[in-house]
Order: structure tokens, then sequence, then C-alpha cells
């Protein structure tokens, strides 16, 4: 291994190949990198979903796509048509493959799995220094996209954890034309809790269990909601397991990473890469990575996440401050958001491409009372602590 190098990026996630696949395409432009990932092979883990538009990055990877959604509570549904935004899908196995082949064409990025960090980096000499397990690297510039740790750092409002299932039925038990963005047949007045199911046939489905609340949940505490839900929707019927992913995303008050210094950024899911609200990410990363690789292109640092736009940053934080202090109300309030709204706007507004005809559709869609009585603190909160940028230079 050349332990030299312009840039290190540490972690080859959904952050890490980003943005190295974006430096890849730089060609002469592009500077010496390397990608440590303590992995030494990558499965298909995870999914990530974004509302389709023309230029929405990576589209060719998706897998599938829907032109329909559907919200419910224990009494109520509804279907929209979303077929001018469509929801997509990207597996993770095909994301991970088109990192790999098009890193390994660029004899200037290297991706070095079964690689992990053995100490954290230290400054020595004007360049950074990293102990990984095979030998110290040196670099200009680090770009962490390792999760922060939630125990190190303020706490977010709530906390999005889910467990979901990739399974096959016996029986025919999917409409593979619908997405189910919101079950909220389960929820109680004191925990918001939904069922999110991607139907890829008639009887195959990613099924997950998701969450939202004070404190993060892990597989096993999520396994008990998962189970009753699958039982419920699919009445009795056999199923085989194909895999399993879980996950935890911050919501609100982004998590705040350990000061380093010059030419240290952090990035990522907890760094700024999940929209607070929604927990929407590899959309908002793909941006990152663009214009990341476009300033080191230039011969400046590497960029953390920019600030959401005001307007954003004080309505995510307002909906986030109800949803805290009224868990009982989140069914409502997201089946009035995604009923009354149209899908169009729905997906601008998801997609941080809001217009401000959008933003004005959402407040006129909600129940004006919960939130004015959140409102003097949220917004106080919200112009206080702007997401994305850090000082070093998140269904």
């Amino acid at each position: 291994m050349n332990n030299d190098a312009d840039l290190v990026i540490l972690g080859g996630g959904c952050a890490g190949l980003s943005l190295a696949m974006q430096l890849a395409e730089l060609g002469e432009k592009a500077p010496r990198t390397l990608v440590l990932e303590s992995r030494h092979e990558y499965v298909n883990d995870r999914t990530w979903c974004f509302w389709g538009h023309p230029d929405a990055a990576m589209s060719g990877l998706a897998s599938h796509q829907w032109n329909a959604f559907s919200v419910s509570t224990g009494t109520r549904r509804i279907v929209r048509n979303c077929s001018a935004a469509p929801y997509r899908m990207i597996p993770s196995g095909a994301f991970y493959a088109a990192a790999r082949e098009r890193i390994a064409r660029s004899p200037g990025t290297e991706l070095l799995t079964g690689n992990p960090i053995t100490s954290e980096p230290v400054r020595e000499e004007g360049s950074w220094r990293v102990m990984s397990s095979n030998g110290p690297v040196s670099a200009k510039w680090i770009v962490d996209t390792r999760p922060v740790n939630p125990h190190d750092s303020l706490q977010p409002h709530l906390w999005q954890s889910f467990l979901g299932q990739e399974i096959v039925t016996e029986k025919e038990c999917f409409d593979p034309e619908c997405v189910e963005l919101m079950d909220f047949s389960e929820s109680t007045p004191s925990r918001i809790l939904f069922l999110y199911l991607l139907p890829f046939s008639k009887n195959r489905a990613l099924i997950e269990a998701t969450v939202f609340g004070r404190e993060p949940m892990s597989a096993e505490d999520l396994t008990p909601a998962l189970r009753s839900l699958l039982g419920k929707r699919l009445g009795g019927a056999g199923v085989s397991i194909m895999r399993s992913e879980h996950g935890i995303l911050p919501m609100g008050r982004r998590l705040t990473p350990p000061h380093r210094g010059r030419g240290y950024v952090h990035a990522g899911l907890t760094a700024g890469g999940a929209r607070p609200s929604t927990g929407y990410a590899f959309q908002r990363i793909q941006r990152w990575a663009r214009e990341c690789a476009a300033a080191v292109a230039r011969g400046e640092a590497p960029l953390p996440h920019t600030a959401d736009p005001l307007i954003q940053r004080a309505m995510d934080e307002l909906f986030l401050c109800v949803l805290r202090s009224r868990p009982d109300l989140g069914p409502g309030i997201f089946f009035s958001l995604l009923g009354n709204v149209e899908p169009r706007r729905i997906a601008r507004f998801m997609s941080d491409r809001s217009r401000l005809s959008d933003y004005a559709a959402v407040i006129t869609a909600l129940p004006p009372g919960p939130f004015l009585r959140e409102l003097p603190g949220a917004v106080l909160a919200g112009l206080g602590s702007p997401r994305g940028a850090t000082p070093e230079s998140s269904w």
C-alpha cells in the first residue's frame, strides 16, 4: 500500500464511496485518494429510496420504481398517484458494484477493504497521520464518514430506528404497483410506529418496522414490533426470509462530531447527510459528493454538508418538536400531509427541492394548533443550530 495520499476517506459506505466515485471521474485532476473500509467484502445489506426527478443521480441503478404510494391509519387509507415523480429504490449491492468498478478504473483512487482504523487520526507537521491495520497513512486532508457516536454528541429531537426483512411469501400478498409508505395501524399514543413496505412482486417485498422515538432502538428491540406487523399484514401466510437490515438515524439537532482541526471534515448520515425530518439521504449525499469533489479539484479543502435553507431548517425543527411532544398526533399529521398535498409537491419537499409554493402547501395541510404552540421554541432552536455546516472546513 502506498501510504502517502492527498486525501483519505475514512469509511467506504454510501458517503465515502459516493465521494470516491466523483473524484475518480476527475481524471488527471483527481487527487491521490485512499478509501479505508473495515469490511472485507460488500453484501446487499440495505436499500436507498428517493423520489424521482429528471436529474436524480444514479437513477440507472434503481431496481424498482413505483407510481403510487399509500398511507393509512387504523381506520383510514389513501392511495396517491406519484407517476410524475416515481418512488425509486437502489439496492446497496448494485451501488457497491458500480462504485467499485468506477473506482477501479481510476489510477489515483484506491479502495482498501479489510482495513479498519486502529487509532484516531493525529496531525503531524502539517499533514494527517492515520493508523490502519495495514500500516500508517499520511494525507493532507481527511473526510471522515464514520457514524458519530450518539453518546458523545448533542442528542437529536428523535431517533428513527428501523428493522426490515426482505421476504418471499407462499401466497400472493402484495400489490407490486404501490408502495406502502406509512401504515400506522399498530401505532400507540406514546409511540410513533409504522409499517413501511416496498413490494417487488405479488409475493416478495421488503417490510420494515419503523419507530420515531426519543431513544435509538436496536434490532433486538424492534423484533417484536416487526413480528407483530408481519403477522397482521400477512395473515399467517408462509414466509421465507431472504435478508435483514437495521438502521438508526438522528432526527433534528445534527450530531456534533469532535472538532479535529484544519483539513478534517465529517460527512455522512450522522453529519448532515440525512434530512432531519425524514431520513432521506441518498440524493443529499450525491449532491454533497459532487460539490466536495469539485472543491478538491480546484485545490481547495474538502467540504462538509452545507446547511439547509433557513425556512427548511425552521420547518423541520418545528415538525420534530411537535412529534416529540405529541407522538399521539403523529399518524394524523402524516396522513394529512401525504393525503392533502399534491404528490409532486411532496416529492420536491422530501427531496430538498422545495419552492415557496410547496412550503405553503405543506403548512396549509397541517393542523395549526399543535404547531403554533411549539413555534416560539422551535424557531429559536432552529435558527441557532444550522444543520450541515461545521466549523471544520441524517423513510
